[in-house]
């Protein structure tokens, strides 16, 4: 005849008494809180299609964990189950609780408080929901009473005593998940479990860090080890690369992950392994800092590896030195394809190399004084120079002196370093050697062409004479030696 409209629980109140909050809440976690209320407000509002699915669909929580809760507070006495199939629970009144004593009693809890009170009371003694939290892993994850006594012993091991309960549920289902029933698999798993642990405080402490780890680092460290293959002794030479840098776990990670790019891992990862790599490094930074400019990245590497089977580091250095003063495109791949030239030229030691950058210096200052001459310095120095300076020197055997001196009358030419050549091709082969019978030679022609129709100068005159079909063959060898030069070192000048 009498009831409810189906609206009136949302505008209703439901009693809670202050002795469940003064006693009860503090201990309890939040959602058994949650699921104390809610099955409260039940209790005075009932609905018929009320059931354990649609509670956790409202109280957006799993039946495993509203369950626990239930169990939570049958084992303090505040409902009761009396149905299994489907799952129902009484509630029962707070006041009507404390007048009957004989309920108050759960031998499995007090049982298993007394087992965690005489094994762990002397290290720390817990209370409520500490004690309950235990509680459920017993009654939760069927976890045996000894190994969860071993599970908080480990957590004081690795966290000290003053851990947090909760820190070890994470712990307390791995367990679970793992089937650990014994005190031999337990022993085994709380090896591994802290080995993590360990190996973080350690590293810590290489980094002058004070502190406890914290369970972001752990998961940090079992990414080196476990997924990256790194052994703890690899780790900790690394720790030294950290030097110049953030001495931190996360600066630390970057380093490890670089290594791993570089294929330094698993069984390779060990001290020698990641010092031989840091040693590469170093000496790629080396000639970066010679060089003045680049970036330590695996193709650059790999680069450096291809050098240091050419020659040794003093050579390496040379070569970037070389480059950067001659603006050969100052790369880490000109360095090489430089160190490649000089091999080429059978250059076998610091010795040899230094003897042929001291010709190659000398050779290119003797180029731009005769361009100062000719005020004709705006373009630099190639190997088509270099060759023909080597030709004049070597194969017609003129001294720097008489090189100079010719230099001096091809002035008014249109290509003087092409008229220079041929000026001293007449020498050789009239057998002018010194800048004494150079001098008497200019002078004559200058007089024998001052007769000539026009008053031919001796420059003009040397023009007409070999710029025709010769010049043109000389031209087009000259671009034949530079096209080869530049295929075989990929620049546009040599050191």
């Amino acid at each position: 005849m009498f009831g409810f409209d189906e609206r009136y629980a949302m505008f209703d109140i439901t009693p809670v008494e202050n002795q469940f909050i003064l006693d009860y809440l503090p201990d309890a976690k939040g959602d058994y809180v949650k699921v104390y209320l809610y099955g409260l407000m039940r209790c005075y509002h009932p609905e018929e299609d009320m059931s354990l699915a649609r509670m956790c669909h409202e109280l957006n929580m799993t039946e495993e964990d509203v369950a626990a809760a239930f169990r939570y507070w049958e084992r303090r006495r505040l409902v009761r189950r009396i149905s299994d199939d489907p799952p129902q629970w009484k509630y029962i009144n707070i006041k009507q609780k404390n007048l009957v004593s004989d309920d108050d009693y759960d031998p499995e809890y007090e049982e298993f408080s007394n087992a965690i009170y005489e094994a762990f009371g002397k290290v720390r003694r817990l209370h409520g929901a500490e004690l309950n939290n235990c509680f459920e892993w017993h009654e939760s994850l069927k976890l045996p009473t000894e190994l969860i006594i071993m599970l908080l012993n480990h957590m004081v091991e690795i966290k000290g005593k003053n851990f947090s309960i909760y820190e070890a549920d994470k712990t307390a289902a791995k367990m679970a998940e793992e089937k650990i029933q014994t005190i031999d698999a337990a022993e085994e798993f709380f090896y591994r479990d802290g080995l993590p642990y360990k190996g973080v405080k350690k590293v810590l402490k290489l980094l002058g860090k004070r502190y406890l780890p914290s369970e972001a680092q752990v998961q940090l460290y079992k990414k080196w080890t476990k997924e990256w293959g790194f052994s703890h002794e690899a780790i900790e030479a690394a720790v030294e690369l950290t030097a110049k840098g953030d001495p931190s776990m996360g600066y630390l990670d970057g380093i490890l992950d670089r290594l791993r790019q570089d294929n330094v891992k698993g069984d390779e990862a060990t001290p020698e392994a990641i010092e031989q790599n840091t040693e590469r490094t170093k000496g790629l930074r080396r000639v970066i800092h010679e060089l003045g400019r680049g970036d330590v990245n695996n193709l650059n590497l790999e680069l450096y590896d291809e050098m240091v089977l050419l020659y040794s580091e003093d050579i390496i250095l040379t070569a970037a030195r070389e480059c950067a003063r001659y603006g050969f495109g100052r790369s880490i791949n000109d360095v090489l394809d430089l160190l490649k030239s000089w091999k080429k030229k059978g250059l076998n030691n610091t010795q040899e190399v230094d003897a042929y950058i001291n010709v190659f210096h000398d050779q290119m200052a003797l180029i731009r004084e005769i361009r100062k001459m000719w005020g004709n310095n705006d373009r630099g120095v190639g190997s088509i120079d270099r060759n023909m300076i080597n030709k004049w020197e070597n194969e017609l055997g003129f001294s720097r002196e008489m090189i100079k001196t010719a230099a001096k009358y091809a002035v008014e030419a249109k290509q003087p370093m092409t008229y220079l050549g041929k000026i001293l091709e007449y020498y050789k082969e009239k057998g002018i050697n010194t800048p004494e019978k150079a001098k008497l030679d200019h002078e004559s022609r200058k007089k024998i062409s001052s007769k000539k129709e026009g008053k031919v100068l001796p420059a003009q005159d040397f023009a007409q004479r070999d710029y025709t079909n010769v010049q043109d063959k000389i031209m087009q060898s000259l671009a034949k030696e530079m096209e080869a030069y530049m295929h075989e070192n990929g620049g546009e000048s040599d050191a």
